[in-house]
């Protein structure tokens, strides 16, 4: 894994940020064409607050959309609700956004019982008081355990934050900034309203808590609603090598992320076949079949070189969490199982240690650490070619769902790796933007397949402006947008002829900070590429492109 780290570091991820055009000034005009996030099956309800005294409460709708800056957040209330009447009571009302943006069941406060836990939460309701001439919400990041105490400093107020309220003031919008808050490839939201402090007379919540439903909102695919909550399934996996236990077991490696066999130059014994996935309140269960003609014995009998055969779990779908190479690796790594020495002929052992990763997101060092006392199970079948894990779910920090993935190498032929999902097809490839597929666990209802790409189509969309734009002999139109930028832009020139193009970043004291392309054979016509500028402060940047045709240097912006 560190040599293919190492060979494919001079990428980038190249994933198109959406640009909404939404002004946070109370006009809802705005939001045209963006569907609410509260649809079937949990589609919020109008009139379920139990109290008719506090029907002002009832929460309509939730919309949410994003651009390269905020995610924009809108609810409406009933149509016949004002927030003018949230204080018309003896108790302040509270009106209140919470996030779920570490999706892992010891991070944020959940109750214990509750569906998502908690790490920000923004309190609308301060200056929803009619009186009120200087409209803001509050963003808090909390610091406590499961269950909150209120104690000072559990709640660490990170910003007072645009907001608007509608003329009918019965609908508010607010925006959040992304370099506020540890947003990933989704979140978890939910909002709370309760009048008089009547927390079951006068309350509504969107969705309900602990119930069966919970919203998530993806920034690559858009807002979806997902059963997350329920009876666990109990799977009679044995974990013994007998395979018949997995007779009605469907198989993970389907549609878009279906292996192939034969694909390995280094033997069938490296060649993924299927692969299972299933569980229990208690473990996550994965079996691994490879091709009928090769064995694990034959990983160590017919090569002289060393092997890999790993198992990666991204369980924390944050942005800057696990072993993410600052954005390049599609899952980051939270957590592993090696089972490359205990696949050795000679091997006694049933059990592996579990592994959990310590260095930073960037990747500087790949340093992981063994969980105290933490072991998954594993057996392999008769014939040698199929193997079955039970990896202890607590172990892993597994929440409501997880991304498990699979690495395999053998003999030392760093070019010939095998993934599954496989990244290198499905994904990682010079068509942008990208699409790469990932496999969904869902701990109750299963398999379902995420897909990684551009983002959702939103109505009033600007992708960019062409004020920086210009035309250089040999490049055509060079430019990149947007810009200024945070924390990505794409860089766009065009090409007479194929050639090899080199694009290089410095800083303002002219030192080369980062390769986007190094002598890359590229063909004739329009090019793009993305700079994720994460790591880096604010500032003047340059961007240098060097082809056959001579060189192109243009300076950027970068505002955190």
């Amino acid at each position: 894994m560190k040599r293919y780290i190492t060979f494919f570091t001079i990428l980038f991820s190249l994933f198109t940020v959406v640009q909404a055009q939404i002004e946070i000034d109370g006009d809802m005009l705005d939001w045209a064409g963006i569907p609410t996030l509260d649809q079937a099956p949990i589609e919020e309800t109008v009139g379920d607050v139990p109290g008719a005294a506090y029907s002002d409460f009832d929460i309509k709708h939730v919309y949410i959309t994003h651009d390269s800056a905020n995610v924009y957040v809108r609810i409406d209330i009933a149509d016949a609700g004002s927030f003018d009447n949230f204080y018309n009571f003896d108790n302040p009302p509270v009106f209140e956004f919470y996030m779920d943006t570490e999706i892992g069941d010891t991070t944020g406060f959940d109750w214990g019982w509750w569906n998502n836990a908690y790490n920000y939460y923004i309190n609308l309701a301060p200056t929803l008081h009619p009186d009120s001439t200087d409209i803001y919400a509050e963003l808090y990041l909390y610091h406590g355990g499961r269950m909150p105490t209120w104690a000072e400093g559990e709640f660490e107020l990170l910003a007072h934050i645009p907001m608007a309220i509608n003329d009918d003031r019965n609908a508010l919008e607010f925006s959040i900034p992304r370099d506020m808050v540890n947003f990933g490839n989704e979140f978890r939201p939910w909002v709370y309203s309760v009048g008089n402090y009547e927390w079951t007379e006068g309350a509504d919540q969107c969705p309900t808590e602990g119930g069966d439903f919970m919203l998530k909102y993806d920034f690559t695919t858009g807002g979806s609603a997902i059963q997350v909550h329920g009876d666990e399934p109990e799977t009679a996996i044995e974990i013994d090598g007998d395979l018949l236990d997995w007779a009605n077991v469907p198989q993970a490696d389907v549609d878009e992320i279906a292996e192939d066999i034969g694909d390995m130059p280094t033997g069938p014994e490296f060649d993924l076949k299927d692969i299972y996935t299933a569980s229990d309140s208690n473990n996550f269960y994965m079996r691994i079949d490879i091709d009928p003609a090769g064995t694990f014995s034959g990983i160590y009998t017919n090569y002289d070189n060393e092997s890999a055969f790993q198992i990666f779990f991204d369980v924390n779908f944050g942005g800057t969490t696990g072993l993410g190479y600052e954005g390049f690796w599609t899952l980051p790594v939270d957590y592993m199982v090696d089972l490359s020495a205990a696949l050795h002929p000679d091997s006694l052992s049933n059990t592996i240690p579990i592994y959990r990763y310590i260095a930073d997101w960037a990747g500087a060092f790949e340093e992981f650490t063994e969980v105290p006392g933490a072991f998954a199970t594993f057996a392999k079948n008769d014939e040698d070619n199929a193997l079955e894990i039970a990896v202890p779910r607590a172990a892993i920090n597994a929440g409501t769902n997880i991304h498990p993935w699979i690495y395999v190498v053998g003999d030392d032929n760093w070019d010939n790796e095998e993934y599954f999902p496989n990244t290198v097809v499905q994904g990682w490839s010079d068509d942008f933007p990208p699409v790469y597929y990932a496999l969904d666990y869902y701990f109750l209802t299963g398999n379902a397949i995420t897909e990684f790409g551009e983002g959702p189509t939103v109505v009033g969309v600007d992708d960019f402006t062409e004020g920086n734009a210009e035309v250089v002999e040999g490049f055509g139109l060079v430019m990149n947008y947007p810009n200024p930028f945070n924390p990505s832009t794409t860089i766009k020139f065009d090409l007479p002829s194929r050639q090899a193009v080199s694009i290089y970043i410095y800083d303002i004291l002219g030192r080369k900070i980062a390769t986007l392309m190094n002598k890359k054979e590229l063909n004739a016509g329009e090019q793009k590429v993305q700079w994720n500028a994460n790591v880096s402060t604010s500032g003047i940047y340059f961007y240098q492109i060097v082809g056959k045709n001579g060189v192109v240097t243009k300076k950027m912006t970068l505002l955190k």
